[in-house]
């Protein structure tokens, strides 16, 4: 019995690292949707994703990465990239944040 045990606390702790992890993985944050306000500002899809390079917000810091633009308002520009660790995100940043290459 007491080798089970073990096992469920093995378990236990791989199950709250993991919820740790992903709780405190770093998200970039996007721009809220009174920020887009949308109604106001009709978005605009991209008939191909067009290359920048655009300053993204995460609660730890900012980055540049080059990215690809997917969408856009007058106001704001959404942005898909990839990570260096591979993830992949999308999110909505201010248009003077987004430059060409």
């Amino acid at each position: 019995m007491g080798g089970q045990t073990r096992y469920v606390d093995d378990v236990d702790r791989r199950v709250a690292y993991a919820m740790e992890v992903a709780v405190t993985r770093p998200r970039p944050i996007s721009l809220t949707d009174d920020e887009l306000d949308l109604a106001h500002h009709p978005v605009t899809e991209a008939a191909e994703p067009i290359k920048v390079r655009a300053f993204v917000r995460f609660h730890e810091a900012v980055i540049r990465p080059e990215a690809e633009a997917v969408a856009w308002t007058p106001r704001a520009v959404k942005v898909r990239f990839t990570m260096q660790n591979g993830a992949s995100h999308e999110v909505w940043v201010w248009a003077s944040a987004v430059d060409r290459p």
